[in-house]
């Protein structure tokens, strides 16, 4: 369409990912042309389904994030309105401790003992209401922190789970070239005896080393 030299590029998706290709070199800028010509021919059936099961595991994994994110956003809304519920019962407290400091001062004759009484049920109240509220912060923290480590880990098993099934695609390919090495073994073999279909294993030959 651009009438340009094309470029070798990679494909990245599903069955085809390694695999090279001529392209038009505009797909940089969000316009494709299509395929113009596969540099690699199509991989062995046995590593298309190793490929089709990483992607699979692959959007699998990343659906699984999304949902733990999601879950992980409405718990820190619920915490952030159960914080400002605190904060409000908090200043409501801290009013009311303020209007009974102001009925004690315009008190006439009242006994010191009793202003001294009061003073320590506020104080007691008062730190009550400190440490309760600081105990739930703390329980809201280790909440947080467990949910962190599931996600490590969940981020972990992923990483594992995608080295596992690349060692897998390794060996089975190490298998494909053993047979492959053994097949042209045979062929040469039968070449070097003068076997009958000779043009028939001169093409096998040829396929096997291109």
């Amino acid at each position: 369409m651009h009438h340009m030299r094309p470029i070798k590029c990679v494909a990245f998706e599903g069955t085809l990912t390694g695999r090279r290709f001529y392209g038009c070199p505009m797909q940089s800028e969000c316009v494709n042309c299509g395929v113009t010509e596969w540099v690699d021919k199509p991989w062995h059936p046995i590593l298309q389904n190793c490929l089709s099961r990483l992607w699979d595991m692959y959007h699998e994994q990343n659906c699984g994030r999304v949902v733990d994110k999601q879950k992980y956003e409405k718990h820190l809304a619920k915490l952030k309105t159960e914080n400002d519920k605190l904060c409000i019962e908090y200043t409501k407290l801290v009013q009311d401790v303020s209007k009974m400091f102001d009925w004690q001062d315009g008190r006439v004759g009242h006994m010191d003992n009793q202003k001294a009484v009061e003073e320590e049920e506020f104080e007691k109240k008062k730190k009550e209401v400190e440490e309760r509220a600081r105990l739930e912060v703390q329980m809201e923290k280790l909440k947080l922190a467990k949910e962190h480590r599931c996600i490590l880990q969940s981020q972990a098993d992923i990483i594992k789970s995608t080295r596992k099934a690349k060692k897998e695609v390794e060996q089975e390919g190490d298998l494909l070239k053993i047979e492959k090495a053994k097949l042209e073994h045979v062929v040469n073999e039968l070449l070097s005896d003068g076997h009958a279909s000779k043009e028939k294993l001169e093409k096998i030959k040829a396929i096997l080393d291109s």
